[in-house]
């Protein structure tokens, strides 16, 4: 269990069970932490090794990890010319690179794993058995090559509905033969020989990691009890299993596969706990940990290891934070979903974090240098962007002071984090705020509206305006009635919502507000004057928030302009022209933000040195723009 102490940080001693060495097979992992594997699309576009690659992954193993496990990695040269920008191990050359990763891996005491997968556009019954045992042969041709490249262990990725997963399952498995699923050995026989062969090229010195779904959590697929069967049939062959949840091909269960700030944490920990009571192998558990919650499922007996993945890229050092008694500085992952892309597959673009603006650009930004010149930054607005850049002027030896009119540090970003299924982003803001605040080398003068006499006093050498955006409200009739509200007043209980709810804005906030409201049991309607299927294209968080809406019994209606409101009903106007009424107890608006120029242009020629950042620029952002907004403009100075 952990118990915070009157400062608010978390105390190392707490941390007992996640920093038990474990034994997994031949090996040892200093801690129970694992690193789960993930695709940061940062090699080169024919899966070799960069050095960008080299060090995003060293970095997880300085910050404490116990084992770090790189991800997807294709077995195949078919899977690798569709999944560009990962590691290849169907290159026999990439094993050059692979010692690279191993030994930076190595420094910090950690074992390295790395995930070998095979995704395909064919189906088990497709193949030849003559195809079969080319697939195994091609597992045990990279578990070769990854033993030559240095690594511990091999992770063999038996889930998500992935090529080898589908010859357990009789959805996806027609077979007929001894590699079918008329029987029990049947469907585990290729499983079997696939880890047989790779055991005998890698030999019994490395740990094999079994990773699999412990539900796919769909009606015709795989369940606990079919999954727990096959894990205790494979355990004598393996060393570790790793239980998670879904089926990358069923798309209703991707959120229990990738989880958005909208699923609990520790998601899918009570599967592990299954697996653990009839086990007697390690088990590890995946799904939105962070250390605390980690603590807590190793300490109850729910799993012997805990692998994540955002929580490294969020903050690289916080097993070591942890560690040393300092997990009150531990930067919170929001579970934004950016570091996962918005098109992986169809159009990789390099892991960006939004509030980490290091992660994916390592070596790069790995050490802030020091400038040669302290100067005083006046930095007018404290949110998200602000803050960012006063935390990293400090770290430069510059003497940043925050103005912020409102009596608290954080603007938008406290009011993004304030609807109640937004914890990530709360967890996030006050961590943002805490860390800028302990910092003594910023000066805060909160409650102050900085006009621009008062900027010019202060004789800056560099001015940074982040003063964020106003709310559009729209001009028509009714639009100021009592019953009319903004969404980020519902969010921050500012204003209560009846029983019928029209909320007009589709977009990301307006849904979040809608999926809330729909949770505590009003009849919510969105309505929106884009097609709803052109925003879900544009955003996929948005497009996973109306899924998740929907499934709680929102209605969401596009291409209606809003044209009145009255004192019971909304007026709106479809692409027909057509008059279309809805019937309402209160109006919520989510129409978006406009950017605040007057105030900007107020202190432009105070200082040459100007930067403007976040939502205040010529385009509205979100906290990841903010967030490396503030750091450009605090490393620019």
């Amino acid at each position: 269990m952990i118990k915070e102490n009157c400062l608010g940080c978390f105390n190392m001693k707490e941390f007992i069970n996640a920093f038990k060495p474990i034994a997994i097979g031949p090996l040892t992992a200093k801690n129970r932490i694992e690193v789960s594997p993930a695709e940061p699309f940062l090699c080169t576009k024919e899966g070799l090794v960069t050095e960008e690659f080299t060090a995003f992954t060293a970095a997880m193993a300085k910050g404490g990890a116990g084992i770090v496990t790189i991800g997807d990695s294709p077995v195949t040269q078919y899977y690798a010319d569709k999944n560009h920008f990962v590691v290849n191990l169907a290159d026999p050359f990439v094993v050059h690179g692979l010692v690279k990763v191993t030994d930076a891996i190595h420094r910090w005491n950690a074992l390295a794993s790395i995930e070998l997968n095979l995704r395909a556009d064919w189906h088990p019954a497709d193949l030849t058995r003559d195809q079969i045992r080319d697939v195994i042969k091609d597992f045990a041709d990279c578990a070769e090559r990854c033993r030559k490249g240095g690594f511990d262990m091999i992770m063999l990725h038996g889930g998500h509905g992935h090529q080898v997963s589908q010859f357990y399952s009789p959805y996806f498995n027609k077979r007929t033969d001894e590699y079918g699923c008329s029987t029990f050995a049947n469907r585990c026989r290729f499983a079997f020989e696939l880890v047989d062969a790779v055991r005998e090229r890698i030999g019994y010195d490395m740990a094999i990691e079994w990773r699999m779904s412990g539900d796919e959590l769909f009606e015709e697929g795989v369940h606990t009890e079919e999954a727990l069967e096959f894990a205790k049939a494979m355990q004598s062959r393996i060393d570790m299993v790793q239980v998670s949840a879904g089926n990358m091909y069923v798309p209703q269960t991707m959120s229990y596969t990738i989880q958005p700030t909208y699923m609990p944490m520790a998601t899918n920990v009570h599967l592990a706990e299954r697996f653990k009571q009839e086990l007697t192998i390690p088990v590890a558990t995946v799904g939105s940990f962070n250390m605390e919650l980690a603590e807590d499922a190793l300490s109850s007996g729910k799993a012997d290891v805990v692998a994540m993945i955002r929580a490294f890229i969020a903050d690289p050092d916080h097993v070591n934070k942890a560690k040393q008694g300092r997990a009150n500085e531990i930067r919170p992952c929001i579970r934004c979903n950016q570091c996962t892309g918005d098109d992986p597959h169809g159009c990789p673009k390099p892991l960006r974090c939004s509030v980490n603006p290091v992660s994916g650009r390592n070596p790069h930004f790995d050490k802030i240098e020091k400038a040669q010149i302290s100067k005083k930054v006046v930095i007018v607005g404290g949110g998200a962007g602000g803050m960012e850049a006063a935390r990293r002027l400090a770290e430069r030896g510059h003497r940043p002071v925050i103005f912020e009119k409102s009596e608290q540090l954080g603007g938008s970003l406290v009011l993004a984090g304030a609807n109640t299924i937004k914890g990530d982003v709360r967890r996030y803001a006050e961590w943002s705020v805490r860390m800028t605040r302990n910092n003594k080398c910023i000066e805060i003068r909160t409650g102050v509206e900085a006009a621009r006499a008062i900027v010019e006093a202060e004789k800056p050498d560099a001015l940074i305006i982040a003063v964020g955006s106003d709310q559009i409200l729209p001009d028509v009739p009714g639009a100021k009635r009592s019953d009319v509200v903004l969404a980020v007043d519902i969010d921050t209980g500012a204003a209560k919502a009846g029983y019928r709810v029209v909320i007009v804005g589709a977009g990301l906030t307006g849904s979040e507000t809608a999926l809330s409201l729909a949770r505590s049991g009003h009849n919510v309607t969105v309505i929106d004057m884009l097609p709803i299927v052109d925003i879900e294209k544009k955003d996929r968080t948005t497009a996973t928030v109306h899924k998740l809406a929907s499934a709680e019994g929102v209605v969401f209606i596009g291409g209606v302009k809003l044209c009145e409101i009255t004192e019971s009903s909304l007026i709106g106007e479809d692409t027909q022209g057509k008059q279309v009424i809805f019937d309402y107890d209160t109006v919520v608006l989510s129409l978006g933000v406009r950017p605040r120029k007057s105030v900007i242009e107020e202190f432009f020629g105070i200082c040459d040195e100007t930067y403007v950042i976040g939502d205040c620029s010529n385009k509205a952002g979100n906290i990841s723009s903010a967030v490396r907004e503030g750091f450009y403009a605090a490393l620019n100075i």
